[in-house]
């Protein structure tokens, strides 16, 4: 494999996924907005989309990235990475929860683990199938193309060109259709949960009885921290239409409790994670937990991976085991996603070193300090997120850990668009002290030169849009670290509190200043 030890880290955490990972030669951002190297003057609540590499994590990286020179020098880089992808492969089940028997395929993105739930499905039997999504504006972009396998953008992560929107396998593709069930009504309201599962289970049974099988997306949690449909609703639908209906549940942004993750694979399902959200690891960190039971299709025999896939992924993001399944594998190694989720798997055990109750209560007191803090704005309005309903009552994950609102502009009849929300999250990053009017007080200036980092905007509803700032798995680990140099965890959160509220502030600013920050720039 081809791969020049003498790069840096940030280039490498770069490489393996699409232009999204690309660094702007003058902001040194890529399109998420955080940066493959620490950025720890940027205050970020970002977790929702993306995060820059923390400095504990880098390091841990840049160990990685000596292992694999010294092995190059030596002759063995492609022995040495092997080793290192299996050593990712068996830990991120035991960081995320599991079973006996689970294994973790790993893939650039959460989008890219679509393709090969919907593979495992197709493999049960030879019925046609119906790919029921989940929401399909509070997950991702494109996940409407990889659910139905097709190409979902121009340039694969093993640096393929490809054509968007057509199949990666025709043959696979044509027994593939889609449903999308909704979460909230076009106001942006989120609908009934029990109206969400009657819709749920008709769907399926309206598909079953066309005689076709069924992958049902249990979503947990949108871009919003909504969950859709309710959890014990999925175990008994499955149960009820076993033989029939498949489950794979989108945690990309994987706010579960290890117990959750393996409360859904021991009842059967499919898990798509990511370390690059929640648990703030670099973008592009994906991956397809498998139980037994979906697993064994593969050790059958029923599946092999069509060749069309190669343009996605290589023989080492697949367990080894699987030889049937990945023979027509071939390929480049895939360098930037080995190093980005050994980053991730960094954070999830320095995050799962606090106790489960102790980061519950961290989590309880940030989240409700920023919640009266935006609703005491008269700029700002939190939009409704119920609690998410599963798991152990009492665990951190019973907590909604999104926090989405609309901004409005003094004087304004209605609060911004998706385009305006663009703009002001782009603001918000960036020092823009010089596009402030000339008689703006010096607070503002100060506030101006912040770069604060949040949720990229979304849709909530047909209509209405709103910005997220999260908790993410940084607050918990950092609080044990501040202990270990002397400090309070209160006191640790006081200061996370206080840099959260100047984010808020910074955005109370510059939609005071909006309409002269828009005829500045």
């Amino acid at each position: 494999m081809a791969w020049d030890p003498t790069q840096p880290t940030d280039l490498l955490l770069t490489t393996g996924g699409d232009e999204r990972l690309l660094v702007d030669p003058e902001s040194g951002l890529n399109r998420y907005g955080c940066s493959p190297r620490p950025r720890p003057w940027a205050i970020t609540f970002a977790s929702t989309t993306a995060t820059s590499v923390s400095d504990g994590a880098f390091t841990h990286v840049e160990g990685l990235r000596r292992r694999l020179a010294e092995a190059a020098q030596a002759g063995r880089l492609d022995e040495e990475y092997a080793a290192a992808m299996e050593e990712v492969r068996g830990e991120i089940p035991r960081q995320c929860g599991t079973v006996p028997g689970t294994e973790a395929i790993l893939t650039p993105s959460g989008t890219d683990a679509e393709f090969y739930a919907l593979h495992l499905a197709l493999a049960a039997d030879r019925r046609p199938l119906t790919s029921i999504v989940i929401a399909p504006r509070e997950t991702a972009s494109n996940v409407l193309q990889a659910a139905s396998g097709r190409h979902y953008n121009a340039t694969t992560a093993m640096g393929h060109h490809v054509d968007v929107n057509q199949p990666v396998d025709a043959a696979t593709a044509a027994r593939v259709e889609l449903a999308i069930l909704q979460v909230r009504d076009d106001s942006g309201t989120p609908l009934p949960m029990d109206k969400l599962n009657r819709a749920a289970e008709e769907l399926v049974e309206r598909e079953v009885a066309r005689g076709r099988r069924v992958l049902l997306h249990l979503l947990d949690t949108s871009k919003t921290g909504l969950v859709a449909p309710g959890v014990d609703f999925t175990f008994a639908l499955a149960k009820r239409f076993a033989g029939h209906l498949d489950v794979v549940v989108d945690a990309s942004q994987l706010r579960l409790s290890k117990d959750s993750v393996a409360r859904y694979l021991g009842h059967g399902f499919m898990v798509i994670i990511t370390g690059s959200k929640f648990f703030t690891g670099p973008p592009f960190a994906g991956a397809l937990l498998v139980p037994p039971c979906v697993g064994g299709r593969v050790q059958l025999g029923q599946a092999a991976l069509p060749e069309g896939y190669n343009a996605y992924t290589e023989r080492h993001c697949w367990p080894d085991s699987w030889e049937t399944w990945c023979r027509p594998m071939g390929g480049d190694a895939n360098m930037g996603l080995l190093m980005r989720w050994w980053a991730a798997l960094w954070e999830m055990a320095a995050f799962h070193a606090v106790p489960p109750a102790e980061a519950r209560r961290i989590l309880e007191r940030f989240l409700g300090a920023i919640r009266a803090a935006i609703e005491a704005s008269p700029r700002l309005r939190l939009l409704p997120c119920p609690p998410p309903e599963r798991g152990v009552p009492g665990s951190w994950d019973g907590l909604a850990t999104i926090l989405t609102f609309a901004a409005t502009p003094p004087k304004a009849r209605a609060p911004l668009g998706m385009e305006d929300l663009r703009r002001l999250h782009v603001w918000l990053n960036r020092d823009v002290s010089a596009l402030l009017p000339p008689k703006a007080r010096e607070r503002d200036r100060r506030l101006a030169a912040l770069a604060c980092h949040i949720g990229q905007p979304v849709m909530v509803g047909e209509t209405l849009s709103g910005l997220r700032l999260a908790a993410g798995a940084r607050l918990v680990s950092g609080a044990r670290q501040a202990m270990t140099i002397g400090r309070s965890v209160e006191a640790f959160l006081d200061m996370e509190i206080a840099e959260a509220k100047l984010v808020l502030a910074k955005l109370d600013m510059l939609l005071r200043h909006w309409r002269h920050l828009v005829s500045a720039a």
